[in-house]
């Protein structure tokens, strides 16, 4: 295969040529060659541990460099994993880890400058001058992915860092970057002004530094955002020694005699579950001493009838809810010792969809990057990621459609790139083809298919059959939780003798501890059974923010008023409800508005208060009952993932009292421009701006209680009756109709609506009692700066204690 064009060869520059077995492909300077899985790719190289766009294959200033595009499993000399490979004639590339990984062999077309040594990328080599100049930030196209390898950057020369040369593996594919022997402090991080430069995006741009000491390295966090870790454990400052292990993002370093080492990742068995169960503490067990393992890139389907544990399993081996007995083991490492760590390499896409539909896919990638990325990532640097993942999922074409337009199977695809924005290399998947079409349900599969070939390791819940065949491994699970069958796909049925997976479910169904104790004494014949695990309390440590909560505050203020714009029926209603509001007013007989009326209208600044702030509770809680409720799958996602509660809620009091202070401008503005305003209120000297300070703070606090229902319904659906239950109990409470002083049980009912208070300093502002004699004298109505501070102030403690409820039930409903 030839990639020449003429155009190429005017450019000028060598040809190269490379070969990988019988393919052998003549390159011409001029533009870059892809290289990957990819049937488009120039280079194609069908392997399951190649990437589909791996590397690029470019002609520079001083040859033929292949960069490595933040492939999973990286670009290899020698061992040693490298993001950019001057190919001189006669060089080895390995496209993997494992030794029956591609090796692309480079020709002897002669290249137009000396060979250089390898060296890593953005450090000089050994015979270059000690004053390398820094190399240039890349653009966003050059910058490597999440999870690309690190790579030892200037300014410090080789000797001063301990970095061998030529660049040779310490062992086992592991890279040395420091040396105790030598007393120079070397920092790490994205930036290029570090000595180790870390090209992952979970990185910050100065994450840590290292000083040698004594026996090991003594490692202080610089403020990154996501966290250094020493055995699991998160540092600011800590002594790292002989036999633990340091991780930075996607990387992980120890030492090994006098050396730091850049550990290259295990590509043996990455999973393993060990004996788990789930036990209630009534006694109960859902899930039944489940055991098995599965090695990098490989996709499995858990299966099984209804009640089998398939979600207890799922929230299990994710962490989210740890087995009472068992471990996991993800990559060597305990997954719920090590959760905060590993967290960032593990993803979970629910059954239910976990992002905005009134969102475009673009949109809802960029929110969940801004939450999900350190707060030093340049803006370009993280769109090109959003873009790779869009490529990666085939969403190019539907990358500026609103969700909610999308297909199920796209749909499930874009909640796919949610996770895949980090570079997981384990996906878990509850339920991804529900619901979904034969078609699409394919579809699906097939993407999980490529996902796994990529590299990953991908775990499906579902209970569609139909594409199993797709599958590398079949969990199936009886009823209490016990493994019936783990296998091929194609050994289930003989299995059990059957010819139809219902039959094979009725039967686990009807039988499941025989089923159970038949595969049990199975694995044993194939198998050495481990011993089983001790019961574990352990409990996933909490995970760390990625940014600080203000940050993430107005991030999701902008996310939520952006949703609240693209919803086009909310919109409607909202700008519309107090304009309706407000011409109601037109039913309340009289010309004198909050002035002294005249008989035989001595009612009307009354019944106006009425309709303004019965109106003002409808306004705030129609605004914010059906909130939280909808977006529960959302925030559960987004909490494990880094999320604050402080900042989540935050952002939902900024926009509900934003929201309500408009309205309730323009519910005052157009009731005062029909009736007259109070001639002076009981604290300013403008009745406008207390009767508005009023209206605004009723509508703010009964937001917050809409808040309070939307927290504690199960559904959408059990929002309505509730509200409407709320709002009759305003209208009832506020005073304004049935008088509430001093009568049992009634009165103190009322102390929690906030109609209540806001009518009594409406009435305050406009002197009620005065202006309408007869009434029951109410002390909250007293024209005096007092009484109308006390009743605002009661607006903002009810506000106040639904807003902790809100927090409370949050940080609840959060865990698993």
């Amino acid at each position: 295969m030839s990639t020449t064009s003429t155009a190429d060869v005017a450019r000028g520059g060598a040809a190269l040529d490379l070969v990988w077995g019988p393919h052998r492909w003549s390159l011409e300077p001029g533009r870059a060659h892809v290289v990957g899985r990819d049937p488009s790719a120039d280079l194609h190289l069908d392997h399951p541990e190649v990437s589909r766009r791996h590397a690029v294959v470019v002609h520079g200033d001083t040859g033929w460099v292949l960069r490595d595009t933040g492939s999973l499993n990286g670009t290899h000399v020698d061992g040693v994993r490298l993001a950019e490979i001057p190919l001189v004639p006669g060089r080895s590339v390995r496209l993997g880890t494992s030794p029956q990984a591609p090796v692309l062999q480079v020709g002897t077309v002669p290249a137009p400058t000396p060979a250089a040594p390898i060296a890593a990328p953005g450090l000089a080599s050994p015979a270059a001058p000690a004053t390398a100049a820094v190399p240039a930030v890349p653009s966003a196209a050059e910058t490597p992915a999440v999870g690309a390898p690190a790579v030892v950057g200037p300014p410090v020369e080789l000797h001063e860092v301990g970095m061998q040369a030529p660049w040779s593996p310490v062992e086992d594919g592991s890279i040395a970057v420091a040396r105790r022997s030598t007393p120079t402090t070397v920092t790490l991080g994205r930036d290029r002004s570090n000595t180790i430069v870390v090209d992952d995006l979970l990185v910050s741009r100065h994450h840590l530094r290292a000083t040698p000491r004594g026996v090991g390295f003594w490692i202080e966090d610089l403020g990154s955002v996501n966290g250094t870790y020493i055995d699991g454990a998160r540092i600011t400052a800590a002594l790292l020694t002989p036999g633990s292990l340091l991780t930075v993002g996607h990387h992980e370093f120890r030492i090994h005699g006098d050396s730091l080492l850049m550990v290259e990742a295990d590509t043996r068995v990455s999973f393993v579950a060990d004996h788990l169960s789930y036990q209630l503490p009534s006694g109960k067990v859902l899930l039944g001493d489940v055991s098995f393992d599965l090695p990098d890139s490989s996709l499995l389907a858990v299966i099984g009838p209804s009640g089998a544990g398939k979600s207890t399993l799922l929230n299990a081996l994710t962490g989210a809810r740890p087995a009472t007995r068992g471990s996991v083991t993800f990559d060597g490492r305990d997954l719920y010792a090590n959760y905060a760590e590993l967290r960032d390499r593990i993803g979970v896409v629910p059954q239910d969809d976990v992002v905005h539909t009134q969102l475009t896919v673009r949109q809802a990638l960029e929110y969940a990057s801004l939450l999900r990325f350190p707060v030093d990532l340049d803006t370009a640097t993280r769109r090109a990621r959003i873009d790779e993942v869009v490529d990666e999922l085939g969403l190019r074409a539907h990358v500026d459609t609103r969700v909610d337009a999308l297909s199920g199977g796209q749909r499930k695809r874009t909640s796919v790139a949610l996770e895949l924005l980090t570079r997981p290399s384990l996906l878990f998947l509850d339920e991804p083809t529900s619901g979904l079409d034969p078609g699409l349900d394919k579809s699906v599969m097939t993407t999980l298919r490529t996902l796994a070939d990529d590299g990953r390791t991908v775990v499906v819940i579902t209970h569609s059959v139909a594409n199993l065949g797709m599958c590398d491994r079949v969990l199936l699970l009886a009823p209490g939780g016990y493994i019936a069958f783990f296998g091929r796909p194609e050994e289930v049925l003989p299995y059990f003798g059957l010819d139809d997976y219902s039959d094979v479910f009725a039967q686990v169904s009807a039988d499941p501890l025989g089923c159970a104790n038949r595969y049990a004494h199975h694995a044993a014949t194939t198998r050495t059974a481990a011993a089983p695990t001790p019961v574990t309390t352990l409990v996933p440590s909490r995970p760390p923010r990625r940014q600080p909560v203000l940050r993430q505050t107005v991030t999701l203020v902008r996310r939520h008023l952006q949703v609240l714009a693209a919803d086009r029926s909310y919109a409607v209603f909202t700008a519309l409800l107090p304009i309706v509001l407000a011409a109601l007013v037109a039913a309340v007989p009289g010309k004198a508005g909050f002035t002294r009326p005249r008989p035989p209208d001595l009612g009307e600044p009354a019944q106006l208060l009425v309709v303004l702030m019965v109106g003002a509770a409808f306004m705030g809680m129609s605004a914010s009952a059906r909130d939280l409720v909808g977006e529960r799958p959302i925030l559960r996602r987004e909490k494990a993932v880094g999320l604050s509660t402080v900042a989540y809620l935050v952002a939902k009091l900024v926009v509900f009292a934003l929201l309500t202070a408009l309205q309730s401008a323009v519910l005052v503005t157009l009731v005062l421009l029909v009736k007259d305003a109070p001639d002076i209120g009981a604290v300013t000297g403008s009745g406008r701006i207390e009767l508005y300070a009023a209206v605004a703070l009723t509508a703010f606090a009964s937001a917050v209680l809409g808040m309070v229902i939307s927290a504690v319904v199960g559904t959408g659906e059990q929002v309505m009756p509730l509200l409407v239950v709320a709002i009759m109990a305003q209208l009832v409470l506020c005073g304004g109709l049935i008088p509430v002083v001093g009568r049992a049980v009634l009165e103190q009912l009322a102390w929690i609506a906030p109609s209540r208070w806001g009518y009594a300093a409406g009435a305050s502002t406009v002197d009620l009692l005065g202006r309408s004699p007869g009434r029951d004298d109410d002390p909250l109505w007293h024209h005096t700066p007092e009484a109308w501070w006390l009743d605002m102030g009661m607006l903002g403690v009810i506000a106040l204690v639904a807003a902790t409820l809100v927090a409370l039930r949050l940080s609840r409903e959060a865990r698993p």
